[in-house]
């Protein structure tokens, strides 16, 4: 399982995780990547009898995460992943609003995990998936909640209105009695923090991870983590350790790293 948590705060939605797939009973390993880019293009119809290069109605970037079965939630997402790249609109009558993408995005989720807890799997193929982006209708940003119950319906749901955060996963309800009322940027992510360390909730575990709207689009930073040296964390890979570092021809990733608990702690 895992634990995943989604919350809007100043003015914008944070996505945030653990790292830890569940691989059988008691059995773990913490390499999963639970939080994600997407990106989006939306093209204008070809005009037809015309050489002209297809224009673009919209260039973006949603964010993912998700908890439960990781083989559910893989799957969607690589299945999904190259066709938001390339997806062509009807002016007038496609529904490009990010309700109109989430829709797009939920028949992909319920035809896989249809297929997926059909399996031997059963009820643990289950999975629930947010998205979230910038909607060109509302000007808002705009976060969906894909999910399916013990009887194999799925439904989607709209989150973040009313209540401004949701966990999801094995360790939300240790994570929601944790949270204070009134909630910042750090109290999420120290709860999120406080069930990875925690021994009663074995199945969350692992480095953090994190993302955030900026200007619109979706970007997920590695994790900077001082112990015992200082270790860039993406997942369960450190991108600072000797076997990226070490000799001269080895490539130096380019990704942004934070220490989100000195970020949002004003350190």
């Amino acid at each position: 399982m895992t634990l995943c948590v989604a919350w809007r705060c100043n003015r914008t939605v944070h996505f945030a995780s653990d790292s830890r797939l569940t691989l059988g009973q008691n059995s773990y390993a913490d390499v999963g990547i639970k939080v994600s880019t997407l990106p989006l293009t939306i093209l204008d119809p070809v005009q037809e009898r015309t050489n002209v290069p297809r224009t673009v109605a919209l260039n973006t970037d949603l964010g993912m995460c998700f908890a439960g079965s990781a083989v559910n939630s893989l799957m969607i997402k690589e299945s999904i992943v190259e066709v938001l790249k390339s997806l062509q609109h009807a002016p007038g009558y496609t529904d490009s609003s990010m309700v109109g993408v989430a829709n797009f995005v939920f028949k992909a989720y319920r035809m896989i995990s249809k297929e997926v807890c059909k399996s031997a799997l059963g009820a643990n193929g289950r999975a629930s998936l947010i998205i979230g982006g910038h909607c060109a209708e509302t000007n808002t940003l705009r976060v969906f909640q894909l999910s399916t119950d013990a009887w194999n319906n799925h439904n989607m749901t709209e989150i973040l209105t009313n209540k401004n955060h949701i966990f999801l996963g094995s360790g939300a309800a240790a994570a929601e009695s944790n949270l204070p009322q009134r909630p910042t940027d750090l109290d999420y992510l120290n709860v999120l923090k406080s069930v990875i360390e925690d021994e009663a909730v074995p199945s969350v575990g692992g480095h953090i991870q994190y993302g955030c709207f900026e200007a619109g689009r979706f970007v997920v930073n590695g994790i900077v983590e001082f112990d015992e040296g200082v270790h860039y964390w993406r997942g369960a890979l450190d991108l600072n350790s000797d076997e990226f570092m070490s000799g001269n021809e080895s490539f130096v990733p380019g990704f942004t790293y934070i220490d989100p608990f000195r970020t949002f702690g004003g350190v």
